[in-house]
């Protein structure tokens, strides 16, 4: 009952069809993700951008509450 010579070359055959197809698929992927996403999304970008991120001037003693109520805020809503 030992491994035969045809099931030996059947076994080559298809770990090298796997093996193949998988690189198809592998580069197929590969093509499609450089093709449709971008390729540096941090890039700085061109023309006229906003700053989205504003800087909220508070007195010291009223931040710990504004961070409090932001908290809360997120707890309950998840925003």
């Amino acid at each position: 009952m030992g491994i035969t010579l045809r099931r030996l070359m059947e076994l080559v055959r298809f770990f090298l069809v796997f093996i193949t197809c998988s690189l198809v698929c592998y580069a197929i992927v590969m093509f499609l993700s450089d093709r449709f996403l971008p390729g540096n999304p941090y890039r700085e970008p061109h023309g006229n951008a906003v700053k989205v991120v504003k800087a909220v001037q508070n007195e010291p003693a009223a931040d710990f509450e504004w961070y409090l109520r932001r908290v809360q805020l997120f707890y309950l809503v998840g925003e």
